[in-house]
């Protein structure tokens, strides 16, 4: 007897193996160790510079969620086209882990990742703009399946979408894009330099129009 499949060339509904969706991690804890940490967030100690301690738990903090998101996709296979693109978020979730732990073991006097401004002004994408087909990079769940995404597109590229809860505390902590690492925050202190340098050289210019009159 020819199985369901094998009649109608197709999979049984009721026997498809789905993507499972991965839930994202409580990131509270890492919030919290990076508010003492980050010099845009206000901390307790505004003039101390934090401990390496301080910075390496951060990094551990987020690494320890990221591999919670991996392994709660377990059960797909990812390494045999099981499931268009999981091998490639997998993929993508082992390269973090892997630089936030070893920005842990050697982690940098002081956390210089983007601010939170940053992601509060990257361009939304609307609804009505993403296709059945795509999905945050990172947790690997398609857009769409949110009644109301919150979908984010870096500069960096108009591909590189991401959910926002995803890749914000990414961008807050490593500062650039997990795809093709493009160092946002390096670009924020260009500019905040450019900035405090501007007014000087317009009160030189403008000195200088005053003396020759």
């Amino acid at each position: 007897m020819s199985t369901y499949e094998v009649e109608h060339n197709t999979t049984d509904p009721s026997t498809a193996q789905t993507a499972p969706r991965r839930r994202r991690p409580d990131l509270s804890t890492f919030f919290s160790t990076l508010s003492e940490i980050s010099p845009d967030e206000g901390r307790t100690r505004p003039h101390a510079v934090p401990v390496p301690g301080d910075v390496s738990a951060a990094f551990y903090s987020l690494a320890e969620a990221l591999d919670m998101m991996r392994r709660d996709g377990g059960g797909v296979d990812v390494g045999t086209g099981g499931v268009e693109g999981a091998g490639d978020s997998e993929d993508l979730l082992t390269q973090m882990i892997q630089t936030l732990l070893r920005d842990a073991d050697m982690p940098p006097r002081e956390v210089e990742g983007v601010s939170e401004e940053f992601c509060d002004v990257l361009d939304r994408v609307p609804r009505s703009s993403l296709k059945p087909d795509q999905s945050c990079p990172i947790c690997n769940n398609p857009f769409l399946e949110d009644e109301y995404p919150l979908v984010v597109q870096l500069p960096c590229h108009p591909t590189h979408l991401f959910d926002l809860e995803c890749v914000r505390p990414w961008l807050r902590l490593r500062g650039n894009c997990p795809l093709d690492r493009t160092d946002f925050a390096k670009q924020e202190r260009e500019k905040a330099e450019a900035r405090k340098k501007k007014p000087v050289e317009d009160d030189e210019e403008e000195w200088d129009v005053l003396m020759k009159i």
